[in-house]
């Protein structure tokens, strides 16, 4: 089972190398925290939703749709959300903690982790059905943080204004775009296919560099029991239970597994840029983005090694 671990490990590696080039940059004076805070606007305006759009309008035309499969796994990530906005305010008292806690909870890096993982362990024939769950996945992802760091933020805010706020954030233009050109088959000009994929390409790198460029180490002793319960809830807690429910319903050992992926898997990038850019607690958003990152490196093991011994993985 080393291979188990070596996937994980190397899903995460090219993180923890951006983020620590990040670091590396602002020690030697090659720049700074007021640029990289630039550059992280920039990112959250520009370079992930063309990044969003790019993943939708390239999405393969004749994927098979699994409707079950899909609705559920919608389904549990809304049930979840639901949940956490129920019970983190209770123990949780600023309203921008809260809406980072809650999202780092919920947001997984199924973009990244989706496809490579469902490959390793079923083969090319299972990619497909793990790019749909990707796609699915990753918009209702970004349009419920959109809704949870608006709405912590907002305040007393009416429905009508949480509502603009929604539709006119950056992200989510980029995902209802690439639906607008994918739904339509818009061709996009020869031209711009080249700079497109390209501006997608570096949305994540440059996200890193300008989190770990910003990251404080005094911080992260100071948020040990958030970041301690977060971990414990997002890559061990909520996936054993999920896994559980998925059990009791008529699914395949291997889209069990998928389901998995959707709760197992560390807590986005973009969530850190979006927390930034939305009145969140940014650097308490970063610091979960490391530490589930590394965490999972473990945890993603144990799950396929556990599974794998119980006979659950075939």
């Amino acid at each position: 089972m080393f291979q188990s671990f070596m996937i994980a490990f190397n899903a995460v590696f090219p993180f923890i190398f951006y983020m620590a080039l990040g670091v590396l940059i602002v020690k030697v004076r090659l720049t700074d925290t007021d640029f990289l805070n630039r550059l992280n606007n920039l990112v959250f305006k520009l370079f992930l939703p063309v990044l969003l759009f790019k993943n939708i309008y390239y999405t393969e035309a004749n994927m098979e749709f699994k409707g079950a499969f899909i609705f559920y796994a919608v389904g549990s990530i809304l049930a979840l959300v639901g949940l956490l906005m129920l019970f983190v305010p209770r123990f949780v008292k600023e309203n921008p903690r809260r809406a980072v806690i809650i999202q780092g909870i919920f947001r997984s890096n199924v973009a990244l982790f989706a496809v490579p993982l469902a490959q390793y362990i079923y083969g090319e024939e299972c990619g497909m059905l793990a790019a749909i769950m990707a796609a699915v996945t990753v918009m209702t992802f970004n349009i419920m943080a959109v809704i949870v760091l608006e709405y912590y933020r907002g305040g007393a805010a009416s429905p009508i204004a949480l509502i603009k706020k929604i539709a006119t954030n950056p992200l989510i233009l980029g995902i209802v775009t690439g639906f607008i050109f994918y739904g339509l088959r818009i061709p996009i000009p020869v031209q711009l296919e080249t700079p497109v994929k390209t501006i997608a390409s570096v949305a994540t790198p440059l996200a890193l560099m300008a989190l770990g460029g910003t990251l404080k180490l005094s911080e992260f002793v100071d948020n040990a029991r958030p970041l301690t319960a977060v971990c414990l809830l997002k890559l061990v807690c909520i996936p054993f239970v999920s896994y559980l429910i998925t059990m009791m319903l008529s699914f395949t050992n291997m889209e069990r597994f998928m389901l998995l992926i959707i709760f197992v898997t560390p807590t986005a990038v973009s969530s850190y840029t979006m927390a930034q850019n939305m009145g969140g607690d940014g650097p308490l958003a970063g610091q979960i983005v490391v530490m589930t990152t590394l965490v999972s490196m473990l945890t993603i093991f144990c799950f396929i090694f556990c599974l794998n011994m119980l006979g659950l993985l075939y």
